[in-house]
């Protein structure tokens, strides 16, 4: 816990520490747009403690008020004086500016601004070159006029980046412009003005020149490269004039002309809109595909609402044939849809009639494995049926063949009982063995006679019982008989 409130109080000292890093001049800086008083305090004591001589020029533009003779201005001279001898030429040329006007507060002094332009102007500093230009282009105090002496430091004003004066001496070069020298000294002017100082309008002053002075195959080659300074600095006009240069005075240039053309009309020139339909116009010739209609159209109509009349009838025409060709194609459209509407519904009848068959075919056939399914189960029950009928015959042949064996051996018991009771000699015997043929048809007639009647089973069990014990006695009997 301990070691945590020592790194937390170690922290807050060092954000402290950070925000007291932050300089007297840039919060001045913060400061200037909310709260100027606030703001020049800072810049002050900047000025005073640090010596930063910028911040004592910026707390010196505080503090002027106007070009009168007050405590305000009187304070500013102060600051500006203490940055200037600081080697701050920003304050040094607007001290001589007050010299040399008599206007902040001091007497005019042209010999003091003179000399103090000089010396600012000979640390490289451009607007203070112009300021000893102007004096010897004009004289004052103890300098005289000199005119050469005047186009040296006006030209070292405009080498030294014053573009002002770059402006000013090429304007004048621009009366003899048509001849070799003034247009070198043009171009050097205005170019430097234009290229390195950013000065749009003056770029398309320099190129409209060219263009109005020079021959046709010069046109756009010494032009070009001011009018697309000015085009990609936002003029559209010269995006515009670099396009009908080219067309105008370069074989085959039609296609470059319109990246021109196109960055002018999104910018709403209206002329660029019209050329880049003239242009599509010629390109497409008589076609009648829509989209190209359409893109035709939008530059002719934005030309026409951005007020170039010469285009509106272009547009309308245009408007009317796109209204056509948009009728024939939704009337296309239409008996397209129409007929995949009927091509549909044909495909849903088809659909379902094959559905019908289809579900007829499957009825039809599962009937016929029913059909055939019965006629199976039918041929099946009377298969069983037969093969139980043939299993009762069955069962009844063996049934009368045992009743007949039962029979027969009924009768023999018969037979061995009768002998028994008569004891016959053994010669009867043999005779009276072979007597009995007779009764054995009598004893057939009676077993188809008990085949019909089918007695009892209870009956039978008794007879068969019986006849065994009585065929036992026989048999003992023969026994004894052989025995004697």
């Amino acid at each position: 816990m301990r070691k945590s409130v020592v790194f937390m109080t170690l922290l807050a000292i060092l954000a402290f520490a950070g925000c007291g890093s932050v300089s007297l001049f840039e919060k001045g800086n913060a400061a200037r747009e909310t709260d100027k008083v606030k703001a020049r305090g800072y810049y002050e004591e900047a000025c005073e403690k640090e010596n930063h001589f910028e911040a004592c020029h910026n707390a010196a533009l505080l503090w002027q008020n106007g070009d009168g003779i007050s405590e305000e201005n009187k304070k500013a001279r102060e600051l500006f004086k203490k940055a200037c001898d600081g080697k701050f030429d920003e304050s040094c040329f607007i001290l001589a500016d007050m010299w040399a006007s008599g206007k902040g507060g001091v007497y005019k002094d042209t010999d003091s601004a003179f000399n103090l332009y000089k010396e600012t102007c000979e640390r490289g500093h451009g607007k203070a070159c112009r300021g000893v230009g102007q004096i010897y282009a004009k004289g004052g105090g103890s300098i005289k006029k000199d005119i050469n002496k005047a186009k040296e430091y006006f030209e070292l004003a405009c080498e030294k980046g014053d573009m002002n004066t770059c402006v000013d001496l090429g304007q004048t070069w621009s009366k003899k412009f048509e001849e070799e020298e003034g247009y070198g000294k043009v171009v050097t002017f205005w170019g430097k003005a234009c290229l390195e100082g950013g000065m749009l309008d003056i770029c398309e002053k320099l190129a409209d020149m060219i263009v109005a002075t020079k021959e046709k195959e010069e046109k756009v080659p010494l032009s070009k490269g001011y009018y697309e300074k000015a085009c990609d600095g936002g003029s559209k006009e010269a995006c515009y004039k670099l396009a009908r240069a080219m067309v105008e005075n370069v074989e085959s240039s039609d296609g470059e002309a319109q990246t021109y053309y196109k960055k002018a009309c999104d910018a709403d020139h209206a002329e660029s809109c019209y050329y880049i339909g003239v242009y599509l116009s010629e390109a497409y010739g008589e076609t009648l595909e829509l989209d190209k209609l359409k893109e035709m159209h939008s530059f002719y109509d934005k030309s026409c609402k951005k007020g170039f009349d010469a285009s509106c009838s272009s547009a309308a025409s245009l408007q009317t044939t796109i209204t056509e060709q948009e009728e024939a194609i939704r009337r296309e459209e239409e008996a397209k849809r129409l007929a995949e509407e009927e091509a549909r519904k044909e495909a849903e009848r088809l659909e379902a009639e094959a559905a019908e068959r289809e579900r007829l075919e499957r009825e039809k056939a599962e009937l016929e494995e029913k059909l055939a399914e019965e006629e199976a189960r039918k041929a099946e029950e009377e298969a069983r049926k037969e093969a139980e009928s043939e299993e009762r015959e069955e069962q009844e042949r063996m049934k009368r063949e045992r009743e007949e064996a039962e029979r027969e051996a009924a009768a023999a018991a018969e037979e061995d009982e009768d002998e028994e009771e008569e004891e016959p000699a053994p010669k009867k015997k043999v005779s009276k063995k072979k007597a009995p043929e007779p009764e054995e048809d009598e004893d057939e007639l009676d077993e188809d006679d008990e085949e019909d009647e089918e007695p009892a089973p209870k009956k039978k069990s008794k007879s068969k019982s019986k006849s065994k014990s009585r065929k036992k006695s026989a048999e003992e009997e023969l026994d004894d008989l052989f025995d004697d």
